[in-house]
């Protein structure tokens, strides 16, 4: 309920409250009684250690940097309950809060022990910083918040990713004063997996033995999984919204949508863990968050579903493709890329299957919502209506499930909500009214678009540092996506075409 209070005050006014954390430094052992009576800290963390001096740290899903799991502390809540109900929200751990080690204004921290011992699981392939993860499967904000819980030394990897990196000598202080938990290592955890998964995986493994022998096939998943990348989709959006008619972009765009908000949705609602979490070995690229459906074969899916039926619709007649091809075509890429998934060990087929169906119907639902036409011939994608009801379909899932994803979809669905009250018909085709009188016009306007975006994103740079409180950093990175489509699709396409404008205006001379 906090996380929602939060992220609704940043709907509605754009500003920073109180933070878990505005400043981690300056942090210094006291004792309890002083530390009650001087302090009024915000939030509570607990400090959770083996005998090797590793750590408990939770990596969250914003930053994509490490800190120990904590959170604010409730009106109604003792600091040692918060630090309790945290731990256990961020890790799934139960923990009994001991000994204060540290307090201040901003988190008072505490020296704590799990109930029992914790399992840890060997990642397969390297996570960056060579730690161990602690499957944290059950955690409320496992999925949502918390990105991945790990077990791990304080090594110079670390370090730098750690988000507040001047505590290090803290948090040596502290991992030295705080007692020993017992942990051992999980190799198999196909004891917890039901029937279905158990079969699934001995496929997997049976799979994965077979690509393992053939190169050529290995290689051929290995860049096919790029087809479910998202910087490969957002720079085909980019692509669409900077040289191709508005309704192309706005399509790759509802596409893009409707795939984060169903995939991510679905993720929490059935929460199955990922096969590596089953059987380590089986991990053969990075990830996180729970498996059904798989998002890179959906989004794939999605996207090429898409430029195929615009093909089949729209292409001319040298290239328009049959249904059959168009069918056969669309569905040997999606599995392909679902393959690759399998393959790296983080998706069952299962997965895969949910994955392709879901993103073919996305990509039916966007090409008929950008096709269909309304008053004065117009397109349903251009349609103010029809994003003001997204926006708000969004704004209550992002409500239901805190995600930074979601925030910035939303704010990118906002930018073009507030783009298409500036957008003429004759800036949204200019590609062929400026292609008849320069050739160069089109390359213009990316170029001037991808000045005007690197300005932009680099306003983050000069606002955000490692000790920036989380709900400013989510504030900052919403208004910079919106601020960028608001430049693509209005910004951007009238400066260039004052730009071709006034290049073909006539000298005096040549009059």
């Amino acid at each position: 309920m906090q996380f929602k209070l939060i992220l609704f005050s940043l709907f509605i006014t754009l500003l920073s409250p109180l933070s878990f954390a505005e400043t981690q430094t300056k942090i210094q052992l006291a004792s309890q009684t002083d530390s009650d009576q001087a302090f009024q800290p915000k939030g509570a963390t607990c400090v959770i250690r083996d005998n090797n001096g590793q750590v408990i740290l939770v990596q969250d899903y914003l930053t994509r940097t490490l800190s120990l799991p904590g959170g604010y502390i409730d009106s109604s809540e003792t600091f040692q309950a918060a630090a309790k109900r945290e731990t256990l929200e961020e890790t799934g751990i139960t923990v009994t809060v001991g000994q204060q080690l540290a307090i201040n204004n901003n988190r008072v921290v505490f020296s704590c022990q799990p109930s029992s011992p914790i399992g840890y699981i060997d990642p397969a392939v390297e996570n960056g910083f060579n730690a161990h993860i602690i499957p944290a499967l059950n955690s409320e904000h496992f999925g949502k918040e918390i990105r991945q819980v790990y077990l791990t030394a304080l090594t110079p990897p670390v370090a730098a990713k750690y988000r507040y990196p001047s505590d290090t000598e803290a948090l040596h202080a502290w991992i030295n004063a705080s007692k020993l938990t017992q942990f051992y290592p999980l190799q198999d955890l196909t004891e917890h997996a039901d029937s279905l998964q158990l079969t699934q995986l001995t496929l997997m493994e049976s799979f994965q033995a077979r690509i393992k022998s053939i190169p050529p096939v290995r290689e051929l998943l290995n860049l096919s999984n790029g087809l479910g990348e998202g910087a490969l989709a957002v720079g085909l959006l980019l692509v669409c919204l900077l040289i191709f008619p508005l309704h192309y972009g706005l399509t790759i765009a509802f596409a893009l949508l409707a795939t984060a908000y169903s995939v991510n949705l679905l993720k929490i609602g059935f929460a199955i863990p990922r096969p590596f979490y089953f059987l380590p070995s089986l991990q053969q690229a990075q990830a996180s968050g729970f498996s059904f459906p798989s998002g890179h074969t959906t989004q794939a899916a999605a996207m090429i579903g898409v430029l195929i039926g615009w093909l089949f619709t729209e292409g001319k007649q040298r290239i328009k493709i049959s249904i059959p091809t168009a069918v056969v075509s669309w569905l040997a890429l999606s599995l392909l890329v679902g393959a690759a998934r399998v393959w790296l060990g983080v998706h069952y087929p299962t997965d895969v299957v949910a994955g392709v169906g879901l993103g073919g119907a996305i990509a039916l639902m966007s090409l008929a919502v950008c096709h269909y036409r309304y008053t004065n011939n117009k397109r349903l994608i251009e349609s103010k209506h029809l994003w003001l009801l997204l926006l708000a379909m969004y704004f209550y899932g992002t409500l239901q499930l805190i995600q930074p994803l979601y925030v910035f979809s939303w704010f990118a669905a906002l930018g073009i909500f507030i783009s298409l009250f500036f957008v003429k018909p004759q800036l949204t085709n200019n590609h062929k009214q400026m292609g008849n009188n320069s050739k160069v016009a089109s390359w213009q306007r990316l170029i001037i678009a991808l000045l005007g975006l690197g300005i932009i994103a680099a306003v983050p740079m000069l606002l955000i540092s490692s000790a920036t409180t989380s709900i400013l950093i989510l504030v900052v990175n919403s208004l910079v996506i919106l601020c960028s489509m608001i430049w693509i699709l209005v910004g951007a396409p009238r400066m260039s075409q004052k730009f071709v404008t006034s290049s073909r205006r006539p000298t005096k001379d040549a009059k």
